[in-house]
């Protein structure tokens, strides 16, 4: 079996895993917490999981041959993966009391480490361009979006930061620092890792060479 066809299974099997601690954390949240079903796309960890679960399951299928949006897709999603970790052991996880703590793990972690893993242990096969870097605001930027919709129609934000009755200018100054983080971590991310070495084509038959 050749790597790409192991590198490709492992991706699957780690999609599948992050797959089923999204599934079990939701099924806890809505059993034993106070979450409803129209509030779980509020909150960042989902959406984060599934980009992760995207990502892995794409770059499976494309193999060696992976095109640019693919390798952008695997970035951003580390990046998703590494800020959510964050956040959640820096802030939440000295209150928050997991039902699961394997799904927990997985899910604020877990999977960024993955991620961030698959990429500069398999690399992608080409250097990004510094223009296509801004991408990473794109599932951020659509989240927001819907949260600040959904808060003057009803009211409801998960997290206290985007209350409305903060005021539009400390929102707007939360909602820089986070994207300067965003675009910091996934700048990192792809100035660490180089691109996957190529063969150089073997020589035609019957070529005589030159010195």
């Amino acid at each position: 079996m050749s790597n790409v066809a192991i590198t490709a299974i492992l991706r699957l099997l780690a999609a599948a895993g992050i797959l089923a601690a999204l599934g079990v954390q939701a099924w806890a949240d809505l059993t034993y917490g106070t979450f409803t079903w129209s509030e779980l796309p509020g909150y960042f960890t989902p959406l984060a999981a599934v980009c992760a679960v995207v990502a892995l399951i794409a770059a499976a299928l494309a193999g060696g041959n992976e095109p640019r949006w693919v390798a952008l897709l695997r970035v951003n999603a580390a990046t998703y993966g590494v800020i959510t970790g964050v956040v959640y052991w820096a802030l939440l996880a000295g209150v928050a009391t997991p039902v699961f703590p394997w799904a927990n793990l997985i899910l604020h972690g877990g999977s960024g480490a993955i991620l961030v893993a698959d990429w500069f242990l398999v690399g992608h096969g080409m250097r990004l361009p510094v223009r296509t870097w801004w991408t990473v605001l794109l599932v951020p930027a659509g989240w927001l979006g819907y949260l600040l919709c959904r808060a003057f129609v009803d009211g409801w934000v998960p997290y206290p930061f985007l209350d409305p009755a903060r005021g539009a200018l400390p929102i707007l100054g939360t909602l820089a620092i986070i994207a300067a983080v965003g675009l910091a971590v996934a700048a990192t991310l792809h100035l660490m890792a180089a691109p996957r070495p190529t063969r150089a084509a073997a020589p035609a038959t019957g070529t005589i060479p030159t010195r």
